[in-house]
């Protein structure tokens, strides 16, 4: 018998999400989870990102079919588990903003792709209702979709986490150092901060390392094929102090896209502006009148710049791109914003998959009972849900519970 049935490689919303999930079903099976990272919540792709709850609209069934499917179905299970839980989440809806004809062009294929996702609600608006909207954006035309929104990653993170129940067998601090096939079993072995070198057996290994997961993936098929292409998104962030600088919900501009070493093109929701919600002097997220309150705090971002061999898959910080950069990119459809306006705020990688441009969630060719969860990049947060009843429905079809 194994030391444990399943072990979950990385602490971030993935790995958390399919732990909670696991947990319903396996009964007095053993679970753990190894996270690198010392702290929960950790520094990872869930800590560093916008947290903006996706529809689903930017991902075609055609190279993407696992973003559109489980983007849409964890837009709603997201929201009624957050709500369940009183977790902060708000369902802002979103603007997707056209400054000129081009661009309006672009708004008509997203529009397309949201009716073939079955993104509910989603319309083409004139100027007339853009202004009633979001009164200082300036645009030709947008895209209303009213089930985009805002959540706070750590409260939900930390949720799925108190949920799971490992306890002791959640294992901060400790560091993959190889997966060894034997006799039917994975053989881990792992590195602990202040406790050193151990090892134990398990039936199962769920890989959802994030930036990592593409290197995971080889410790066990030296073969597997996909590779991490890492993309490096910064964001400033600005308080609405004055009326001409006031935005009450998602405002994005018009998708963009660059190429990828494989020839393919990567669509990138460009630089866009994110409401973050109130707090109150306690620390504690505001609550008023059935829902969580906006605060003055707007995030402007990410404005992806370094990818691939650029970065490094832990570089935050270097040749940072001036504020003036971001100012230019919001200006057009922003035009009150000043750049004594804009701040720094943060950065992220993520875990773009440099020959693929979906989610890659399977079994292994050679070691099924290693499920790969790679290039888990956007909307990764939102389809967390989704992603772990994936991985559930995977373990069940093999298993009798």
């Amino acid at each position: 018998m194994p030391d444990c049935y399943i072990t979950i490689i990385g602490g971030g919303i993935i790995g958390n999400a399919v732990a909670y999930e696991l947990s319903q079903i396996v009964g007095n099976q053993v679970i753990c989870v190894l996270d690198k990272n010392p702290n929960f919540p950790g520094e990872n792709q869930t800590a560093r990102s916008s947290e903006v709850v996706h529809a689903g609209i930017y991902y075609d069934k055609a190279h993407s079919p696992l973003k559109a499917r489980l983007c849409v179905e964890g837009n709603k299970l997201i929201y009624e588990f957050c709500r369940r839980y009183g977790l902060p989440i708000r369902q802002t809806g979103k603007i997707i903003v056209a400054t000129n004809q081009e661009e309006d062009r672009s708004l008509d294929e997203l529009l397309y792709r949201a009716r073939e996702n079955e993104v509910p609600g989603v319309e083409k608006i004139g100027v007339d209702r853009i202004r009633e909207l979001e009164p200082n954006v300036k645009s030709y035309s947008a895209l209303w979709v009213p089930t985009s929104g805002i959540l706070d990653s750590t409260s939900l993170v930390c949720k799925l986490r108190d949920l799971s129940n490992l306890g002791d067998l959640y294992l901060l601090g400790t560091e993959l150092k190889n997966i060894v096939v034997e006799n039917g079993e994975f053989l881990i072995k792992a590195n602990t901060k202040g406790v050193g070198e151990n090892e134990f057996t398990t039936k199962y290994v769920i890989n959802a390392a994030g930036l990592y997961s593409d290197e995971i993936a080889r410790m066990v098929n030296p073969n597997f094929p996909l590779r991490i292409f890492p993309v490096r998104g910064e964001a400033v962030k600005f308080y609405q102090t004055r009326e001409d600088i006031r935005v009450s919900r998602n405002v994005y501009p018009s998708p963009i896209f660059y190429d990828k070493p494989d020839g393919t093109r990567h669509l990138t929701v460009g630089v866009h502006l994110t409401p973050r919600f109130a707090m109150g002097r306690d620390g504690n997220f505001l609550f008023e009148n059935g829902d969580f309150v906006l605060g003055k705090e707007i995030t402007v971002g990410p404005l992806n710049r370094k990818k691939g061999d650029e970065i490094g898959k832990e570089d935050f910080g270097s040749d940072l791109a001036p504020i003036s950069v971001f100012l230019e990119n919001i200006k057009e459809y922003f035009p009150g914003v000043s750049i004594d306006d804009l701040q720094l705020h943060q950065t992220g990688i993520q875990a773009v998959l440099a020959n693929s441009q979906d989610f890659h969630i399977a079994r292994d060719e050679l070691h099924p009972n290693m499920i790969n969860l790679v290039g888990i990049c956007s909307p990764g947060l939102t389809s967390s849900l989704a992603i772990a009843k994936r991985v559930r429905e995977i373990i069940k079809n093999s298993e009798r519970f």
